[in-house]
């Protein structure tokens, strides 16, 4: 009898000494993963920050280029979104 529960007490201890470096294993791996999103979180953010950059150096060389056209294409956006405006407040009253 004292051979057998000897026997339980070493298998229940190989087990655990298992599931603890099962737990390590496991804890390594997500560490890992999430160290690779922090990673990729940041290539996108510099790729965001790169494209943007892009977009507004884009807008003011087409600005410089054609000041008039640009003027004109506000003032025709402005007055559209005002008109819509007013059509949707205007039936929303009745």
């Amino acid at each position: 009898m004292a051979e057998t529960t000897f026997a339980q007490t070493m298998r229940a201890g190989e087990k655990f000494a298992e599931s603890v470096c099962d737990i390590e294993n496991a804890k390594a791996a997500i560490s890992a993963a999430v160290d690779e999103g922090k990673e990729a979180a940041r290539r996108v953010v510099t790729r965001g920050r790169r494209a943007a950059d892009h977009l507004e150096e884009s807008a003011v060389r087409g600005i410089r280029r054609y000041p008039r056209a640009t003027v004109m294409a506000t003032f025709g956006v402005a007055l559209g979104a005002g008109l819509l405006l007013g059509l949707l407040v205007g039936r929303a009253r009745r």
